[in-house]
């Protein structure tokens, strides 16, 4: 490895975990580290963390931290692009923090710090599954739902730095509160509360057992895909229902912007598979306008859990290939 190779850190940071991996040029993972967020320890300690992580990928590589040149973020927020300011992290509790700052100082580097679904989709774009691609939607479907947009090439942020953010649309505004939003609806948590409310104490599934114990216990992609694939009456119902409303929701967007494509990513895509992609297309088909747009691809993500680690990588590699831009 030459020397003067560049070597960026890029971080995926979320409400539950945080990815850091050592990234050479060559786009190559040399070592990686995941960690719990432990967000109800305070933001100093999950900088700490950071940086920490951030070591330990180092170490894992049998590199010095000294020769990372910068590091990446993508923080589960929107963030003020200029400024370097987390807007609002609902997950994390924090409200307009300067975070790029806090990591600048930390990690002692130049730092990117994005939004965490910008950097997936710009880790897609470049180096996944949209490669070559100028327009697309992506979403990332998980414990939440968030979104990203590129738009000739490159990452749409809009005026107010809040662009993409797919989970909160408004699809049921008359549903009892916290089943109005896509995202109350067709992600993990929302399909989790849905199943909760309508297994029956006497269903005898995996899956049921877990949800009668509360919701202090974790409930996993992976639970609610096994059952799913088993052909459970009630769970398929309620995956159906989320496809079909995701679905729903990009084409209306795609309607708007007309994109080549839409990338899907997140836990629970992963988990559910080509099943829930089909559905989500069926979907996607029925209500897009004009039928011309049929022909925009549904592309399930290439780089998996990477995307974003992958993406805050590349964001963090500009820094050092034009040091004048706003860091």
């Amino acid at each position: 490895m030459a020397l003067a190779e560049p070597l960026t850190i890029g971080i995926d940071l979320g409400g539950t975990k945080m990815q850091a991996g050592l990234v050479d040029a060559r786009n190559r993972v040399l070592g990686e580290c995941r960690r719990k967020t432990r967000g109800e320890e305070g933001l100093k300690s999950v900088v700490d963390r950071l940086v920490e992580t951030a070591r330990r990928a180092c170490e894992e590589a049998g590199v010095e931290f000294s020769r990372v040149a910068a590091v990446g973020v993508g923080a589960p927020s929107a963030i003020d692009h200029e400024k370097g300011i987390v807007i609002k992290a609902v997950n994390l509790g924090w409200t307009d923090v300067p975070f790029r700052d806090m990591l600048r100082k930390a990690f002692g580097r130049p730092v990117s710090l994005d939004n965490d679904v910008n950097v997936a989709a710009w880790g897609e774009s470049r180096l996944g599954c949209a490669q070559g691609i100028k327009d697309v939607i992506a979403a990332w479907i998980g414990t939440g739902i968030g979104g990203g947009l590129i738009l000739g090439g490159e990452l749409h942020r809009g005026h107010f730095f809040t662009a993409g953010e797919i989970g909160q649309t408004v699809i049921a505004p008359s549903a009892p509160p916290g089943q109005r939003t896509v995202e109350e609806v067709c992600s993990k948590t929302g399909i989790v509360h849905m199943l909760r409310g309508l297994l029956a104490a006497s269903d005898d599934s995996k899956l049921a057992e877990m949800l009668r114990q509360g919701p202090k216990v974790s409930v996993g992609s992976s639970a609610i895909a096994a059952e799913f694939e088993a052909g459970h009456p009630v769970v398929t119902s309620v995956i159906e229902h989320a496809a079909d409303r995701l679905g729903l929701v990009l084409a209306n967007i795609a309607t708007v912007l007309s994109p080549e494509a839409v990338v899907l990513g997140g836990g629970l895509t992963e988990s559910l598979g080509k099943p829930w992609i089909a559905r989500v297309r069926g979907s996607f088909d029925r209500w897009v306008f004009p039928d011309t747009l049929r022909a925009v691809r549904i592309l399930p993500s290439r780089l998996g859990d990477h995307a974003g680690m992958l993406g805050a990588a590349l964001q963090a590699r500009e820094l050092v290939r034009k040091p004048n831009k706003p860091k």
